[in-house]
């Protein structure tokens, strides 16, 4: 990853440079993520040329295992589907060009980290020596959720994040589905939309985020906003703990999701930390409707791991999905652990 991020800015100009190269302790513009079309920073693909393009990519590609570097590219190439869908109305937004590159620190000098983001992707990397790494916040998404022709799906590629969250609910009996499903209607997006770091609490719609969100919150009935409510010492739903062995499988198999956007290596250490925290604690919790291309969201909670996914937009046709850690987004444990060692 060192060697992929210092041969990038080695291939930049001089006036690219500045673009894409941030210091380390600049932790506001670090911590400053979002899965929205707004005005992002960093160095965009349609600014580099065919080389640092491959160069860009091959940074990207170490932090993500061969089908979380194939999701990313394929969303990156649904901004062309997405303008046509919408009439080529926002050519200068539904740009596979507008994703960018940030590089913070000295690549392996230490304590470095980078981000690549844009339309449906965030990715959030932090390194501190030779071994700690934090992956999260790791946000991606898709719209159109489904392309289809003829009553089949041509490409679906959020599909598992959908499918594994339903497939864990339709395994719960009635009893444990009452308790798993907090609210008759989902949010009209995350509860904790990009907020930097995670609160102790947050009522949905009070992180802010585009005109258009603001103004599906504000028509979220206040009923349903406090059934969703985000308490990060009282997650809400049905515990691992509580589950039958075979739904317990179910559930490892929703985290194995978001733990296999990254490679193995990676996902070993990311499955260690949930295992130390305690995985009885972890909690699943839906909210909307549960048959498909209906609105719904799922959150998955506990000491070490926050999931939230809706579908709910554009016919319910427009995923998001972000996994975050409460104790580690942007490196926060890992980078007190190796202060504390190095100082």
């Amino acid at each position: 990853m060192a060697d992929a991020a210092r041969d990038f800015l080695q291939a930049l100009t001089p006036a690219q440079r500045p673009h894409a190269s941030f210091a380390i302790d600049d932790s506001a513009t670090r911590r400053d993520w979002g899965y929205f079309p707004r005005r992002f920073q960093g160095l965009s693909l349609g600014e580099m040329d065919g080389r640092q393009q491959r160069l860009a990519h091959r940074l990207v590609s170490t932090a993500l295992s061969l089908h979380g570097y194939t999701k990313v590219t394929t969303i990156i190439a649904l901004e062309e589907v997405l303008n046509r869908i919408e009439g080529r109305a926002r050519p200068d937004v539904r740009d596979p060009g507008r994703y960018f590159l940030s590089i913070f620190g000295d690549p392996g000098g230490g304590t470095w980290a980078w981000q690549f983001e844009g339309h449906h992707i965030s990715l959030n990397v932090t390194i501190a020596g030779e071994q700690a790494v934090a992956v999260t916040p790791l946000f991606l998404g898709s719209n159109p959720a489904e392309v289809d022709h003829a009553g089949r799906a041509v490409l679906r590629v959020m599909g598992e994040e959908e499918d594994a969250g339903r497939e864990l609910l339709a395994s719960l009996n009635g009893d444990q589905q009452g308790k798993a499903i907090i609210a008759p209607e989902a949010p009209p997006d995350f509860v904790l939309m990009n907020v930097p770091q995670i609160p102790e609490r947050m009522l949905p719609g009070e992180a802010g985020g585009p005109r258009g969100t603001v103004a599906n919150f504000a028509r979220y009935p206040q009923e349903q906003r406090e059934m969703v409510r985000f308490e990060r010492g009282r997650p809400k739903g049905i515990a691992y703990g509580e589950l039958l062995p075979a739904q317990q499988e179910r559930f490892a198999a929703l985290l194995d999701v978001y733990f296999d956007r990254v490679p193995e290596e990676l996902a070993a250490i990311e499955r260690a930390r949930i295992h130390a925290a305690g995985i009885d604690a972890l909690h699943f919790a839906w909210a909307g409707e549960t048959a498909r291309r209906q609105p719904h969201y799922y959150r998955v909670q506990g000491p070490r791991m926050l999931i939230e996914y809706d579908n709910t937009q554009d016919g319910a046709n427009h995923i998001h999905a972000v996994w975050r850690d409460p104790d580690n987004d942007f490196g926060d444990d890992i980078l007190r652990e190796h202060t504390q060692q190095a100082h």
